[in-house]
């Protein structure tokens, strides 16, 4: 494994959607990030993509990332994620 490959932690808050609708994502450290599908593992996939390419956008063009310190926090009927992601 390449040791230069970074690691960030995405903080994701998961919900239900009103109405029996699948589940939404946002993350809470990363502002802008959310995402909605049928079942909590394709929206955390889903999120992870987002959050792999804004990150890595902003590391390519060498702009700060903007990291939301400290994480929004959640909301009723929110619970945390943690993912470690690779880039």
């Amino acid at each position: 494994m390449n040791a230069d490959v970074p690691v960030f932690s995405c903080i994701v808050f998961v919900s239900p959607i009103d109405g029996g609708g699948g589940v939404r994502a946002r993350v809470a450290n990363l502002a802008g990030l959310e995402s909605t599908a049928p079942s909590e593992r394709e929206a955390l996939a889903k999120i992870v993509r987002a959050f792999k390419q804004r990150v890595g956008e902003l590391m390519h063009s060498k702009t700060p990332i903007p990291w939301v310190e400290p994480p929004s926090p959640a909301v009723p009927g929110e619970q945390q994620r943690f993912i470690p992601v690779h880039l």
